[in-house]
């Protein structure tokens, strides 16, 4: 192989890399901004937001790693900056990503680690309505527990 046909197969590479990033952050921001920009979304409703933050990873890293085969460390930063973006400490987002990440890496129980599979069983839809409805459901049923 010459060093032209390497140079050429790592720009291939690098270009369809850039695309799954981009397609990813299309459809991590698509369900971020659904859930967001819901009326029923409350910012300084902890219990949402964790619900949110834990679903949405789940979903994140579903879309991230087996639809477009990113490195965990580029979904875990993607969902992190996105969940800060809400007013959200960097310290207590970064706690709940690692939790979230220790999910897919052993097996774990109780509602937390139910709520990250939840999102991510619905990694490959299309229509993200049923995830957000989800999401709201689910926090307004833990409150009420």
């Amino acid at each position: 192989m010459s060093y032209r046909d390497l140079q050429s197969l790592t720009d291939k590479t690098f270009i369809k890399n850039w695309k799954m990033i981009d397609i990813f952050k299309q459809k991590g921001e698509q369900l971020f901004d659904q859930v967001t920009t819901d009326k029923r979304w409350d910012i300084n409703n902890q219990t949402l937001f964790n619900v949110f933050a834990l679903s949405y990873y789940g979903y994140s890293f579903g879309v991230g790693r087996l639809t477009c085969l990113l490195d965990p460390t580029e979904i875990n930063s993607f969902v992190q900056q996105k969940l800060i973006e809400l007013g959200a400490g960097e310290k207590y987002v970064s706690g709940l990503i690692d939790f979230a990440y220790d999910t897919f890496l052993q097996p774990t129980e109780g509602i937390n680690a139910q709520l990250v599979g939840i999102g991510h069983s619905h990694f490959s839809a299309e229509d993200t309505t049923e995830l957000t409805n989800a999401i709201f459901n689910n926090a307004k049923s833990i409150q009420q527990a």
